[in-house]
């Protein structure tokens, strides 16, 4: 369990998404959730934006995705679960739906089974309010310009911002890149100890 100073602001890390990205899966299953685990939200304040590439028609009111119309599904999946959980609870959602989606194109929506599947082993994440959020056309298309909206100018995905910098996905550490600012805002967590005594040398 992380220990932390009092007032201490917490790290802001946005990650920005999509669904089927095997860029985004590894980043996910290689830094993102084994670092929020460690660090848990008084130290990491995660925001993650599934929209990602895809581009939305305003006439039509209709999403084109990178990755297929299946991409896109999953997204709205993702964004609903963003709106009806916390941090801790739909990052164990998103983790059960990097396993379950196979990666790369998809032509059409993989089946509403898959996700309320994840939702039910995902303690306190609704499938009922999961699958209304999904199924309502309006919220669906309202939350993808929510998060279209929230997206910002990128060259690739993920796009990861850590109090509002850039980082390299591939190569920097994540959990060490929050430590350190964390650290630097006077912040002190066991799980940032490693980086402490390199930090105050340098």
């Amino acid at each position: 369990m992380s220990t932390f100073a009092n007032s201490v602001q917490p790290v802001v890390v946005n990650a920005y998404t999509e669904a089927l990205c095997i860029d985004c899966q590894h980043f996910f299953n290689n830094q993102l959730y084994e670092t929020f685990h460690k660090l848990g939200p008084e130290v990491m304040d995660l925001n993650i934006v599934p929209f990602g590439n895809a581009q939305l028609d305003e006439i039509s009111q209709t999403v084109t995705c990178q990755h297929g119309d299946g991409e896109c599904d999953a997204n709205s999946w993702e964004q609903c679960a963003v709106e009806h959980a916390i941090p801790r609870v739909y990052m164990e959602f998103f983790n059960c739906l990097e396993h379950a989606l196979p990666m790369g194109h998809a032509d059409d929506a993989f089946p509403d089974s898959v996700f309320l599947g994840c939702a039910a082993i995902t303690d306190d994440l609704d499938d009922a309010d999961l699958q209304r959020c999904h199924d309502n056309p309006m919220m669906r298309w309202q939350l993808q310009q929510k998060y279209a909206k929230a997206t910002p100018e990128h060259d690739y995905v993920p796009w990861v911002l850590v109090n509002g910098k850039k980082i390299d996905e591939e190569n920097d550490n994540l959990l060490e890149v929050i430590c350190r600012e964390f650290q630097a805002g006077g912040g002190s967590a066991v799980a940032c100890d490693s980086y402490s005594s390199s930090s105050e040398s340098s």
